[in-house]
């Protein structure tokens, strides 16, 4: 069999896709993976070789600065291009042409690339939506929500390459929540056990080993850390992040630092208890941790909750919202609301965290559930069974 593989740029929106994808090819199926930009080389870093779809835009870069614009028009004034509908509208001629080349029997794509459904319409080959969210998948009012409109978002997209056939539903779609959290399994929708995947890194040798106090991750993900240097908004983030770390060192915990430099550019001296280490990947990190404090975003959430760490989360934008309702309403993570985000109060959510066993027990139980779940492995031959 083969399989194009293909979801939205962005850490988040990618990442989380590709131990299926290992998967697929240690089954001896031949898999091509394809993005663009920056997330090219991480397919590339993760064993693939692969095709930039659109090498002469930074779709990311245009995602981003098209949602800070809906953010700041007027009312009723939202700009025609924004929305998850732009990955699919920069990516489809580049998807399509290696598509045709390649000539795959099946296309699994993410929800957000919507261009995965042009090519596998077009080639007249089965698809399958694979969804990275934890907040939302197959007929949830969100998902559909979103579903429609990447498609309609595409219309001119579909006419202009002459697939004149009506948007199609995917033949399944692959949910990585587990029943607790609202997965379900059903004729067309499959649940996929959730494997961490944050790239590989060469680790320092204290990161396996158990410490000697609680220690504690803190990472804001991919997305605030790509904001303007020297703006108004990125200094008010590296001043609430480093009263945070201030603040939470003296717990008398271990605080481990996962962000870029960047995202800390200017932050200044910290206590000695706080160690920042860079982009680390989480499913190394977090094994010897006993709490991690996060911006509630969907990869973030899912690798705690595999690895049955308990949480408390701040979440700012996107679905970050939603992934901490449904993890506060689960036991596993304390939620700080947006309005209520300080040094003070993260501190001591950490610390109820840190004492209440309740949230250790939740956490414990669903990466149990999780663990539970179909591996990637166990679902490759049912989409083989599709092809077949």
């Amino acid at each position: 069999m083969r399989v194009l593989s293909t979801a939205a740029p962005g850490a988040g929106l990618f990442l989380p896709t590709v131990p299926l994808a290992w998967a697929l090819r240690a089954a001896g199926h031949e898999v091509l993976v394809m993005n663009t930009g920056g997330t090219s080389r991480s397919v590339a870093a993760g064993g693939f070789w692969t095709v930039d779809a659109a090498p002469d835009t930074d779709v990311h870069a245009d995602f981003l600065a098209a949602s800070q614009a809906v953010l700041a028009a007027p009312d009723g004034q939202r700009p025609r291009r924004s929305g998850m509908g732009m990955f699919g509208e920069a990516m489809a001629d580049g998807l399509l042409r290696a598509a045709e080349a390649f000539r795959p029997d099946l296309v699994v794509s993410t929800l957000e690339q919507g261009a995965g459904e042009l090519v596998a319409t077009r080639l007249g080959i089965p698809y399958v939506e694979q969804s990275v969210r934890l907040a939302w998948a197959g007929p949830d009012e969100q998902a559909v929500t979103y579903r429609r409109a990447v498609a309609e978002y595409l219309l001119p997209t579909r006419e202009r390459l002459g697939i004149g056939e009506p948007w199609r539903e995917p033949a399944a779609v692959l949910d990585i929540r587990p029943a607790g959290l609202g997965g379900r399994d059903t004729g067309t929708e499959w649940p996929l056990r959730y494997v961490p995947y944050n790239e590989g890194r060469v680790l320092p040798d204290w990161v396996l080993a158990a410490p000697g106090r609680p220690r504690v991750c803190v990472t804001m993900g991919s997305v605030l850390g790509n904001l303007p240097a020297g703006s108004e908004l990125k200094q008010l983030y590296v001043a609430v992040v480093r009263e945070i770390l201030v603040e939470l060192a003296g717990l008398g915990v271990e605080v481990v630092v996962a962000m870029g430099e960047s995202d800390l550019e200017g932050i200044g001296e910290l206590p000695e208890a706080v160690r920042v280490v860079g982009w680390m990947p989480l499913g190394a990190l977090l094994p010897t941790c006993s709490a991690v404090v996060h911006h509630a975003g969907a990869g973030t959430s899912m690798t705690s909750l595999a690895l049955g760490v308990p949480q408390v989360v701040l979440p700012q934008t996107a679905d970050q919202p939603a992934n901490a309702r449904v993890l506060a309403a689960r036991g596993v993570a304390a939620l700080v609301p947006p309005d209520r985000i300080s040094a003070a109060e993260v501190r001591e959510n950490l610390a109820r965290v840190l004492d209440e066993p309740a949230f250790r027990t939740a956490a414990h139980e669903v990466r149990e559930e999780i663990r539970a779940m179909p591996s990637p492995a166990e679902v490759v031959d049912r989409l083989a069974s599709l092809v077949a």
